[in-house]
């Protein structure tokens, strides 16, 4: 039987993963898209292969997640030509409009909206760049959801990472520093790197999970969508 969710009323408070729980869309292939529509001389040959290749070594477990991730989004942004804070905008509403919300999961999506209007406050946290974050939150609801994810920066280089990059291991800290002391109601996410956030929820929601995630998930009874 499922767990209950913890409150449910107007200060219920609720996380959940962004990448793989609430859209399958790829950031790095957003940007990479983004370049090729309007600076199609900027990215390198075959880059793209490149990445989709160095990611299938991170499924055979022969590279580590967030160190390729860090690499690849920080790659794909040092392609962007004569960047300044329009571009940034134009190139993370693209990133939102036709990559991540396009491919969105609906049933997590229907459960945070249907969370936010008894009055829930939706905290999304991800690695992604965090400016799409902040605008796949507004897709969700105007007010009271917000986003957390790796800052860019504007440089006299170009567009950078921040170095504050919200790995799979910091992710729960990030949440931590907006939330302080305040129980967490309800979480959602899809694999092993979220059971830390989804342990500390009053009711844990496991979507599509990887098989660490969904084993847990039916050790302790958490509610499992697919």
């Amino acid at each position: 039987m499922d767990k209950p969710i913890r409150n449910n009323g107007p200060a219920a408070l609720v996380a959940s993963d962004l990448n793989g729980t609430l859209t399958t869309g790829s950031p790095v292939l957003a940007v990479y898209h983004w370049l090729r529509a309007n600076q199609p001389d900027s990215p390198p040959p075959l880059f793209k292969y490149r990445i989709l290749l160095s990611y299938l070594q991170v499924k055979a477990g022969l590279r580590e997640i967030d160190t390729w991730g860090q690499q690849a989004m920080s790659a794909v942004l040092s392609f962007v030509r004569e960047p300044d804070t329009q571009v940034l905008e134009r190139l993370m509403d693209f990133v939102v409009e036709r990559e991540l919300w396009p491919a969105r999961r609906e049933k997590p999506i229907s459960l945070l909206r249907k969370l936010h209007k008894e009055g829930g406050e939706i905290y999304l946290i991800s690695a992604a760049y965090h400016p799409a974050v902040e605008r796949f939150a507004r897709y969700i609801a105007p007010e009271r959801v917000y986003g957390i994810g790796t800052q860019v920066l504007l440089t006299e280089e170009g567009l950078c990472l921040s170095e504050s990059f919200i790995s799979r291991k910091k992710k729960l800290e990030a949440l931590l520093e907006k939330i302080g002391s305040r129980e967490l109601d309800v979480a959602l996410g899809d694999t092993f790197a979220d059971i830390p956030l989804l342990e500390r929820a009053g009711k844990a929601i496991a979507v599509h999970p990887d098989k660490i995630l969904e084993s847990r998930a039916k050790e302790e009874n958490w509610e499992i969508i697919r």
